[in-house]
């Protein structure tokens, strides 16, 4: 039964702010309908962040033609994704696409995945893996299509290198399936872990949680395991300075030339260098240390970042490197750090974790956020072995359309 189109729209409106709410999606990834007739539903615009959204700006579109009035908002470009599901069933009223950081990792092993007894009630038997097209294309769209038809007791669908597709009755039940299959796979990336470094070889590795772990003792080479923690500090550019901020509560005023501090200002850390590299090479005014568990461990495999996420080499760049840092040396890396993030928004620091540069907080937050879904991605990919980083034509194609295109459209309105 088709859900009023008023009702519709507040629903898809709540759904966004819960999704973000929960972490299952952020900035303007992911979108959620809801069908209002036999061939019709309403869904969430294209590039608008869901804290700014209002019913009245969610989009309706015929589920044959994919029409909707071209003088108004235009609907999300996976409009061809929901309309697939309303399609191959007409028992479905909701349909929820996420970026939830289990599920797409689990989408890297490009196969379907076999459904345990406890979770088919929800899931259905069987999460097909839909192979992989580019988002908004119609390679994505018909890969989708053909795995939903394939798979008709199926109410999740991965979609390769990408995220999801999850199928409800209404509101609450594509919300129990959103939520079941990131529990099923988390589950499943906690097996993975658990098998790949079992309790007599490492510290008793056996959940999620310990991916970074396990990942670093059977995948980083010795002598990288034991790097020493450094503080490489986060900082703020205002024209020709900088101020450079450290972890212990510490301020320096910098110059962006020189990369020292300031006449008059105390001398700063040689860390600031590395911001003035930085800044030197790019246009973005923010520059943010993160050192969490996951950004650490991949580091310090010591190797360049090549996408598992598509939407990690759309917003963090197509390949990441990963330089040297070591301020007690006499010669330092600022100079290669400066040019490994020119038309980039993130370096690895071999074993310090990530730098994540951004035009202002809101998107420097966005780069974090991929680098950390891109780690846990890459990891568990590289675990479970055999599974394919984006090719070289994917990543540099999907970074050009986000810089020209989808980067702007959150600041329209």
């Amino acid at each position: 039964m088709a859900i009023e189109k008023r009702t519709a729209q507040e629903l898809v409106v709540k759904a966004g702010l819960e999704l973000m709410e929960s972490g299952l999606i952020a900035r303007t990834w992911g979108n959620v309908s809801a069908r209002i007739s036999d061939n019709v539903f309403v869904i969430t615009p294209s590039g608008i962040p869901y804290e700014k959204l209002t019913p009245d700006d969610i989009v309706e579109v015929t589920i044959d033609e994919l029409e909707y009035d071209e003088n108004g908002l235009k609907p999300s470009s996976e409009k061809g994704v929901h309309a697939a599901a309303y399609k191959h069933h007409p028992e479905v009223d909701f349909v929820i696409h996420t970026h939830q950081i289990a599920a797409s990792a689990v989408s890297v092993e490009e196969k379907d995945i076999a459904v345990p007894d406890a979770y088919q009630a929800v899931l259905g038997p069987v999460i097909p893996n839909a192979e992989y097209g580019m988002p908004s294309t119609g390679k994505l769209k018909d890969a989708v299509d053909a795995a939903i038809a394939a798979n008709p007791a199926s109410k999740a669908i991965l979609m390769r290198h990408h995220g999801t597709v999850c199928l409800g009755s209404d509101y609450d039940d594509a919300f129990k399936v959103v939520n079941t299959l990131e529990d099923f796979c988390k589950e499943r990336v906690a097996a993975a872990v658990k098998a790949a470094c079992p309790p007599s070889d490492c510290c008793s590795c056996s959940t999620m949680e310990d991916l970074a772990c396990a990942y670093t003792a059977t995948q980083v080479p010795a002598e990288n395991r034991d790097i020493a923690l450094v503080d490489l500090g986060s900082s703020l550019r205002e024209g020709d300075t900088f101020t450079l901020f450290m972890d212990g509560g510490e301020r320096y005023e910098c110059s962006v030339e020189t990369g020292k501090a300031v006449p008059g200002a105390p001398i700063a850390p040689r860390v600031s260098e590395l911001h003035s590299e930085i800044y030197k090479n790019t246009d973005d005014i923010i520059i943010r240390n993160y050192q969490t568990p996951e950004a650490i461990a991949l580091s310090k495999k010591g190797e360049p970042q090549k996408a598992y996420l598509d939407d990690f080499c759309q917003i963090a760049g197509t390949t990441v490197a990963n330089i040297n840092w070591d301020p007690t040396s006499y010669r330092t890396d600022a100079v290669e750090a400066g040019k490994a993030a020119s038309g980039r928004n993130a370096i690895l620091v071999k074993g310090q974790g990530a730098l994540c540069t951004g035009a202002n907080p809101y998107d420097t937050e966005a780069v974090k956020l991929v680098l950390e879904k891109e780690a846990i991605s890459a990891m568990y990919g590289q675990i479970i072995g055999g599974a394919n980083t984006l090719g070289t034509i994917d990543r540099i194609l999907q970074r050009l359309v986000y810089k020209m295109k989808y980067s702007k459209q959150a600041d329209k309105k």
